[in-house]
Parts: C-alpha cells; structure tokens; sequence
C-alpha cells in the first residue's frame, strides 16, 4: 500500500519529527555531546519506520516535496546575510588562511572519495557525498546538493551523504580535542603564550563589536523585517539563479539567494544601517529544521546497503588524511603558537563536522589549559560558519562537471 502524503501532510509531519527529535535529543547525552541536530534524529526515526513498511512490503509514503525547496533556499540566504566583509577585514591574515586550507581540504576530500569509488567500480560521484558534500558541507548542504548528484546518476547519493555527515558529527568531536592536546602538549605551546604575554608580545583582537549576540525574545518587528529581506533575497536571487544557468553549468538552486544576500548585507554596512539580524538568524533555523526534516524523513536507505564496505574505507580515510592536513598544515600556517593549536582543533571540527563541533571542541581546549583563546572563538565561525559555504557548492558543482565531462 502506498500512502500518498500532500505537500501540506509534508510539512506538518516534518514538523512533528523535528520535535520529537528535539524530545530526543534534549533526554539522550550521546546525542546531545556530539550535536546530533533533532531534525535529524527525528526525521532518522520515520525513515526506519518507513524501512520496516517497505521491507515487509506493508505500506510505503510518497511525499509531495514541493516547500522543500522552498525552505531549502530560505535557509541558505541567511548565510549571505552574515557575510560582511567588515568582519572578515578584522579577522586579518587568520581567516584567509583558514579559508584557502578548508579549500584545499574539501578539494582533497572529494579526491579521496572520488578515487576509492573508481576503485570499487562505483558511481564516483557517491565519493563526493562521502567527502566534502557531507563532511565540509554538514547535513544541510548535503540535504541540498546530494539531489543535484541524483539527478545525475548517483543512485543513494542523499542518503550516503546524510550517513556521512552524521559520521562526521561524531568523529569531529572525538578527534578535534585530541589533536590540539598533542599540538600544545608537543610543544610547550602554554607556556610559551605566557611568556609571550609577560613580554608584550601576545596578540589581541577587537571581535567584541562584531559578535552577534544570543537573543531569547526577538521582536516582533524584526521577525516581520527578517521574514520580508529573506523572501526579498530569495526572489532576487532566483533571478541572479537564472542568468548562472546561462552559463551551462550546473549550480544549487540556493547559490543565487546568497548571493543577494550577501549584496543586502554589505550594502547595509557600507550605509551604516542596521539589519534585524535576529528575526532573519530564527527564521533561518526555523527553515533549516524544516528543510533538513523532509529530506531525511523521505531518506530511502534499503538502496545503499551495497556499498558499506568502499564507504567505510572512505570515512576512516578522510578522518586520517583531515588529521595529518591540520597537524602539518594548519597549524603551521597559523603561527604555530597557542592560538593556532585551538584554531586546529576549530578547523578539524568544522571540516569534518560542522561549526558547533568547533565551538564544543575548542571550549574544552581552553577549559583544560585554563588559558581563553579570543582569536579562535572569532576566526572559526566566520570561516566555517558562512565563507567556506560561499565556495564549497561552487566547488562541488565543478568537481561534479569534471566527472560528468570525463576529466575528473
């Protein structure tokens, strides 16, 4: 029997999942520790259920996912809106080489996954679903992008990449910590930051006036004014979307609405006029947990049992190679110092999981050496809060171009 669910049925029993995700999340420590998003704990448990209807043969849903889109590209225009260049100036040196060593990664990510499935004699665009997509990326954008590779040939690549990035959620905070252990203990790194503080020389930055603060209760003017610059974003954006398909590339159906964003955001900076940043971030979330829940919930996982083993191979290989890439590279190119050990421990967080497996990360680092990191708390969530998303899908949709034409 298959239950046909229409595009409003959609939306409201992704809602009912996100919550009991979030029920779930909020009762189970293991999840919680390793920032397991509700949406995708709670979409996770319908997909089992629907796995048990399928495999019995008793009953299967066919979701009408037309709003997916919709809350899909309305989330990623709040990237845009947090893109100030003002912020990225005052970051300095730091975040352009965070930036260009999280390019080179994700690169190197799609290359270790593209190649172990030419070894397997599989798709090579599920080797990206197992890389930068979903490790770089993070669920959401492999809720995005994985469709795009599905839509090319690669059968399972969404929920290879849903798989991956859970994987990676989890193996960011078991490996970031450890890595910036090694690098301070190694090498005297505290003390060295507390001498070169008795002599002057500790560096400082002025980040205070570019946080943006937690806010428990938005006003409701704001919410309306977020609701209206997002929806603004969004039809400009399908416009700058139309003349990139000129182009006869293939983009994400969002890239266009951070782009516009991204205009709105510095163009107010520039004017000195403020944005409500606060109503535009909750609605982000809102579309995000939607979004990410409808895409997960429709998850159809009986289709990727074949490849266990080549994705296995490729998972514990990206973890090894994000290891040596942040000891010999990272680190080195920050500075070597204090600062660069918690900014490793930041990059390993993000690049294999996503920014608030840094932020978890690089607390516990700080809390053991009992010696704050100011620097680091600043640069990591410019560079894999929203910079690196700028490139990653430009990267992914060339490397996907690449396979396609037969160069890569």
């Amino acid at each position: 029997m298959i239950i046909r669910v229409d595009l409003i049925q959609t939306v409201g029993i992704a809602v009912v999942m996100f919550l009991i995700g979030n029920l779930i999340v909020n009762k189970t420590k293991f999840l919680k520790k390793y920032c397991i998003p509700p949406a995708v704990v709670g979409g996770l448990v319908f997909t089992l259920v629907h796995l048990a209807g399928v495999q019995t043969g008793i009953f299967s849903f066919s979701f009408d996912q037309t709003l997916k889109n919709f809350f899909m590209i309305g989330f990623f225009s709040t990237i845009g809106f947090t893109a100030s260049f003002k912020i990225v100036k005052q970051g300095g040196i730091s975040i352009i080489i965070l930036l260009i060593s999280s390019i080179v990664m994700l690169i190197i990510q799609d290359i270790w996954g593209i190649g172990i499935c030419r070894a397997f004699g599989l798709n090579p665009l599920l080797g990206m679903c197992a890389g930068s997509i979903s490790l770089m990326g993070g669920t959401g954008t492999s809720a995005a992008l994985a469709p795009i590779l599905e839509a090319n040939g690669a059968e399972g690549a969404l929920t290879v990449a849903i798989a991956s990035a859970i994987f990676g959620l989890i193996l960011a905070d078991l490996v970031s910590g450890p890595v910036a252990k090694y690098l301070i203990d190694k090498k005297g790194l505290v003390q060295k930051a507390d001498e070169a503080d008795k002599e002057g020389k500790g560096t400082r930055i002025d980040y205070a006036k570019f946080q943006v603060k937690a806010e428990e209760t938005i006003k409701i003017n704001d919410f309306t004014k977020g609701f209206f610059y997002i929806m603004i974003a969004m039809g400009l954006g399908s416009v700058i979307s139309i003349l990139l398909k000129t182009t006869g590339l293939i983009f994400p159906a969002y890239i266009g609405a951070i782009f516009a964003a991204t205009i709105f955001r510095n163009i107010a900076d520039v004017r000195n006029e403020p944005l409500p940043l606060s109503g535009i971030n909750a609605i982000g979330k809102v579309f995000l947990n939607i979004f990410l829940s409808m895409t997960i919930m429709s998850l159809e996982i009986w289709k990727i049992s074949g490849i266990a083993l080549p994705l296995m191979i490729i998972l514990l290989g990206q973890v090894v190679i994000l290891v040596i890439f942040t000891i010999f590279v990272v680190f080195n190119l920050l500075g070597k110092d204090y600062d660069s050990a918690v900014m490793s421990a930041g990059f390993y967080g993000y690049a294999m999981g996503v920014v608030p497996n840094s932020v978890v990360s690089m607390t516990a680092v700080v809390d053991k050496y009992n010696r704050p990191s100011p620097k680091a708390f600043f640069t990591i969530p410019i560079v894999g809060g929203f910079l690196i998303d700028l490139f990653l899908s430009l990267i992914v949709i060339t490397h996907m171009n690449l396979i396609l034409s037969g160069i890569l």
